[in-house]
């Protein structure tokens, strides 16, 4: 084999760019996995530079840079796969790592079959139009400004406030897909999110109140961030919940707030909804498609397509381009969301789902962003509806079960009283399971509203976008004192 990769393994890729000039080499080292007898291989390359800062009081407390360059290679045979990743991208080390994935599945590269493979498309580039994205980012010294600017209009607004906190990350990643089915494309993706936390303290009353604001594709997002809005929403929640008293416990109506309200949705029904579930055989909606799953108020879609939005993306980790994915329509459940492996195992068609951390993970089936669509009545329509219930402005942190069992807390909370707002109170928690509360949303508002964030699953934590209207939960239970 001349001037191949088997003859000439000592020699680098020149992965300073990653464009069309990598073609050859890639294509032979598909080549050599198809002749081992795979049925399909793929090669994730990756180059990330990220930055993270912390502000703490009136000082920046932690600067944490990185950056990474690798590439994650995975083969299938039938419905199995291996997967290898490394950081070596040298010759021999891809060469390595390909002979690594396929031992996995009994292949092995010089037991020649004839290959298929008829080489790469055409090079689809969704990264070209973003090459400045990185430059045009805020450097470290404007960010840091930025986060002070934050922590000191938070000491302003009030004298309890204090442990104030403010964080800032900016996440940056070019990324290279190629496969034996001919796909290769390419991206870059920016994404920066800024996180807000205090806790209010006066005589023996303590409370805790945080946020989460980001964005994809936008390098002058920090830029453009109204601390001023920002500092105000968060200093008032803690100071309406510092004298707030404990809720009782019960059955009851509660109406949940929209943007970050949609956490619940995402923890609780969308994982069930990823093919990754139907894999483990863990979601009570696996043979649900067609049928009713929830009330006839609720449709719900997973996108990746809406400007900004922290999940959005031009392609997904397999160089698919992404879809508007309707996942409940009326009540009923119409799909699943599908990664390539998730398609071949399960049946259904990918959906622009495959998403992982970074080149380290095999991607997977995964949300990016997920919300109830809105409906037709006002908030108020919500709350008036309701003699004795529980409104759940902002929500905290919560755990989930394999089968959408969840509890989660509410970090600022009002008792309903006779359709109208009362009393602050602390101490809810929401308890439930998806199958089961699903049917009990009967409203939705039509204010919806999105909120960003990150998940965690089997192949890392990814950005997404949570949401929703505000929604009524006819009944649900209430963990309190």
């Amino acid at each position: 084999m001349t001037n191949s990769l088997l003859t000439k393994q000592s020699e680098n890729l020149l992965f300073h760019t990653f464009d069309d000039t990598l073609r050859p080499q890639i294509e032979e080292l598909l080549a050599l996995g198809k002749s081992a007898g795979a049925d399909l291989v793929e090669i994730f390359l990756e180059k990330s530079d990220n930055i993270s800062l912390l502000a703490e009081q009136d000082d920046i407390s932690n600067v944490c840079p990185s950056f990474g360059i690798g590439a994650g290679i995975r083969v299938f045979l039938g419905k199995k796969d291996g997967f290898v990743s490394t950081n070596d991208l040298s010759k021999a080390g891809l060469l390595f790592a390909l002979s690594q994935a396929l031992g996995m599945l009994g292949l092995e590269i010089g037991r020649q079959k004839m290959s298929n493979f008829e080489g790469l498309k055409v090079l689809n580039d969704f990264g070209i139009q973003k090459e400045n994205w990185l430059n045009d980012s805020p450097p470290l010294s404007e960010s840091s400004i930025k986060l002070l600017d934050s922590t000191k209009l938070l000491a302003t607004k009030n004298k309890n406030l204090q442990v104030r906190r403010a964080s800032y990350s900016r996440n940056w990643q070019e990324v290279l897909v190629a496969a034996t089915d001919g796909v290769f494309a390419r991206d870059i993706r920016l994404h920066q999110t800024v996180g807000l936390n205090v806790i209010a303290i006066k005589d023996k009353n303590r409370s805790t109140s945080a946020r989460r604001y980001g964005s994809s594709g936008n390098p002058e997002d920090l830029r453009t961030w109204d601390i001023e809005k920002s500092a105000s929403d968060l200093n008032d929640s803690a100071q309406k919940m510092l004298h707030a008293e404990y809720v009782e416990a019960g059955q009851m109506p509660v109406v949940l707030a929209n943007k970050f309200g949609g956490v619940i949705f995402h923890e609780a029904c969308g994982h069930l909804l990823e093919t990754t579930q139907l894999e483990r055989g863990t979601s009570p909606f696996h043979d649900k498609v067609n049928k009713k799953i929830a009330h006839t108020a609720l449709s719900a879609v997973d996108e990746g397509i809406s400007n900004y939005a922290f999940g959005s993306l031009s392609m997904d980790d397999e160089g698919m381009e992404p879809q508007n994915t309707l996942l409940i329509k009326d009540g009923i459940l119409k799909t699943f969301l599908s990664d390539r492996a998730g398609a071949l195992r399960t049946g259904h068609p990918r959906t622009g789902s495959g998403r992982r951390q970074n080149f380290s993970f095999a991607a997977a089936s995964r949300m990016r962003n997920t919300y109830i669509k809105q409906g037709n009545f006002s908030p108020e329509n919500l709350i008036e509806s309701i003699d004795n219930g529980l409104y759940c402005k902002s929500m905290g942190g919560g755990s989930v079960g394999p089968t959408g069992q969840f509890n989660f807390s509410v970090e600022e909370g009002y008792l309903i009283k006779n359709g109208q707002l009362d009393k602050p109170v602390k101490g809810a928690t929401l308890i439930g399971e998806a199958k089961e509360i699903l049917p009990r949303i009967s409203m939705c508002a039509n204010d919806l509203d999105l909120a960003a964030g990150f998940c965690g699953s089997v192949s890392g934590s990814v950005n997404v976008t949570v949401g929703q209207p505000h929604i009524k939960v006819d009944s649900i239970t209430v963990g309190g004192r």
